[in-house]
């Protein structure tokens, strides 16, 4: 059964979910930073309000909540 999606992930910016997505392909900050053309702090910023917005401390947490939600696909 799929879970719909989590009302937290409804908080998370256009660009917050880029970078989500990038996490889960297991980039890192300073490679998001490069892909999305922006700078290391900003990408380091957009990581630190993915973690905030959906109560997670750890990439992997993040991905596997919005796997089992229906943000991501594996």
């Amino acid at each position: 059964m799929r879970v719909h999606e989590d009302e937290r992930f409804a908080t998370l910016s256009r660009r917050e979910r880029e970078v989500l997505a990038q996490l889960a392909e297991g980039l890192s900050t300073k490679e998001i930073a490069h892909n999305l053309n922006i700078s290391c702090g900003t990408a380091g910023v957009h990581v630190a309000h993915i973690y905030e917005k959906l109560g997670v401390n750890k990439a992997v947490v993040a991905v596997r909540l919005a796997i089992r939600c229906g943000v991501l696909t594996p």
